[in-house]
């Protein structure tokens, strides 16, 4: 019998009275925590347990039986089914990070994208999947399209029609269609029963079709859409407990999770801290972005990282969204000095742009007279000014520099004073 080849461990108690159960068949695995003593909770267990192993409706009554007598077998020897596990470091192979996007999206990792409705996040997502589909560069383009290997992406979208928005942008991007799949619900065996995709439930499920499909991107759009309903995604401990799971998944994958999300309503606050939900979220990614509007620029759109714990910080770039037809596509452009912090507060640190920032910080340090080139161009630094933004406010202002001696550095003073036009 099926029955006779699961197995089932239990921990011991820890709080609220629950425990961590193991159930596993074969390769197949399901582990929960919950109090073992109430019939409730027993319930739910079975019945996530019968989804995931794939047994049949009968099994109730041994699941129900096994993990009674295996906990009260736990409780009787007093021992507990956690052993250290502890590794030298020397025992450690160093891994090389591998990229789906180089810099942008590490993977086998979550990268979260944050952004307001309506600014391109999921057409951004769109753009992706297509350019996957085909082998194609990611931007800015520096290889022939076809160069890569093609890979199929995942997308689990809870906003988007799929017939009217999602296969026409996919479309206008020119993406390989076959390679795309969509996961729109969970569905009994006969087909006669569905529910929404929950997480971290449907991990094992995901995966199956993860390894079966050659899929090299999921994405949620949006991640809480997907989260457990008896999570709190406000809850740092419940979105790290399901986000490690995800995880430890795209770790054995090599798939990149995309956690798509909405901003919430405090443009005081720092980049890191605009995301929806939990700032766990962002903890557990190795990458974080912005999508926003260009303060230089309402028709332009800003990808800005917000974190990369993976690579040095790649620079922020530049889209526009374009009409195709009916619809709609990404048309990239170059990079840009636009900062998270910009976008995350509306625009107002720009005052203008990069470049008229930087005038401020320049005529800042100079109107008391005149001062070292490198101290200026730190001080433009530390406010998030890229060197071309400092070079056009320089030359705009009109900033004069001259030699300090033979063999000192370059002076930069305001017009009023004297010195050479540099």
């Amino acid at each position: 019998m099926v029955n006779e080849k699961i197995n089932i461990s239990c921990g011991p108690i820890e709080d609220r009275n629950r425990r961590r159960v193991v159930a596993t068949l074969g390769e197949l695995r399901h582990v929960d925590r919950f109090d073992v003593d109430q019939q409730f909770s027993r319930s739910k267990w079975r019945d996530a347990t019968i989804s995931k192993l794939g047994l049949a409706d009968d099994a109730h009554e041994f699941l129900d039986a096994e993990v009674l007598r295996v906990a009260a077998a736990q409780d009787e020897s007093g021992g507990s089914m956690w052993q250290p596990s502890v590794a030298a470091l020397d025992t450690i192979d160093v891994q090389k990070t591998e990229w789906l996007w180089d810099q942008y999206l590490p993977a086998g990792a979550i990268t979260v994208l944050d952004g307001d409705p309506g600014l391109g996040k999921s057409q951004l997502t769109i753009d992706l999947a297509a350019r996957l589909s085909r082998g194609n560069s990611m931007p800015p383009q520096t290889a022939p399209n076809g160069t890569y290997q093609a890979r199929g992406t995942l997308i689990l979208n809870a906003e988007d029609d799929p017939g009217r928005t999602l296969r026409p942008r996919l479309d206008a991007a020119g993406a390989d269609v076959g390679n795309i799949h969509l996961l729109r619900e969970m569905a009994d065996s006969e087909g006669e029963d569905s529910r929404p995709v929950s997480l971290p439930l449907d991990l094992t499920a995901i995966e199956k079709i993860i390894r079966s499909r050659n899929i090299g991107l999921v994405v949620f759009d949006p991640f809480v859409a997907y989260l457990d309903s008896k999570l709190n995604a406000n809850s740092d401990a419940d979105v790290r407990r399901c986000l490690g799971q995800v995880a430890t998944m795209a770790e054995a994958t090599g798939v990149c999770v995309l956690l798509v999300r909405h901003l919430n309503k405090k443009s005081g606050l720092a980049a890191i801290y605009r995301g929806g939900g939990s700032i766990g979220i962002t903890g557990a990614a190795r990458a974080a972005f912005i999508v926003g509007q260009d303060p230089t620029d309402p028709e332009s759109r800003i990808l800005a990282p917000v974190k990369c714990n993976l690579a040095k910080e790649p620079p922020s770039l530049r889209f526009h969204i374009e009409s195709a037809g009916t619809t709609s596509r990404i048309r990239w452009g170059e990079s840009c000095d636009v900062s998270a912090a910009d976008l995350a507060s509306g625009g107002n640190q720009s005052k203008g742009g990069k470049v008229e920032q930087a005038k401020d910080v320049i005529t800042g340090i100079l109107k008391e007279g005149p001062r070292g080139s490198n101290e200026v161009m730190e001080a433009c630094k530390a406010e998030g000014i890229g060197e071309s933004s400092y070079h056009k406010a320089r030359k705009g202002l009109g900033v004069r520099s001259e030699k300090e001696g033979l063999s000192g550095g370059w002076l930069l003073s305001l017009p009023s004073t004297n010195g050479a036009v540099f």
